[in-house]
């Protein structure tokens, strides 16, 4: 029972240390000149991104599957500006996270997967001519 204790504790510190969070998204633009625009609805999506080599809504090793990410996030943005006929989108929320259970999977396979979630939420807006 006194080996199994410290054991624990030392797995709960490693999974805390993989636990860190970084986050790139390529692709943003910012202006000072924004023409005026009427808002033609709002989304709120969850996208589960699926990474290899890192940690769950951390660091990945090597960016193997870094880009993985950006492209989800930035085809889920797509699609709902497609969806409201849109010609933009502002205000732009994304949250990266890792559940336990992501995290856990991570640990499982020693960091060879790293399932976390990505929530993104704004503003689809159309143009006034």
């Amino acid at each position: 029972m006194k080996k199994f204790f410290p054991k624990v504790f030392a797995f709960l510190l490693v999974i805390s240390l993989l636990s860190c969070t970084t986050f790139q998204f390529s692709g943003a633009q910012v202006t000072k000149t924004i023409p005026s625009y009427t808002s033609v609805g709002t989304f709120d999506v969850t996208v589960k991104v699926h990474e290899f080599l890192g940690s769950s809504g951390g660091t990945n090793l090597f960016n193997i599957t870094a880009d993985n990410m950006d492209t989800k996030i930035y085809d889920t943005i797509q699609r709902e500006i497609q969806k409201y006929t849109g010609d933009a989108a502002v205000n732009i929320t994304i949250e990266y996270e890792a559940s336990f259970v992501d995290l856990l999977l991570n640990g499982i396979t020693f960091g060879i997967y790293a399932p976390a979630t990505a929530r993104i939420k704004g503003t689809v807006v159309k143009y006034s001519k």
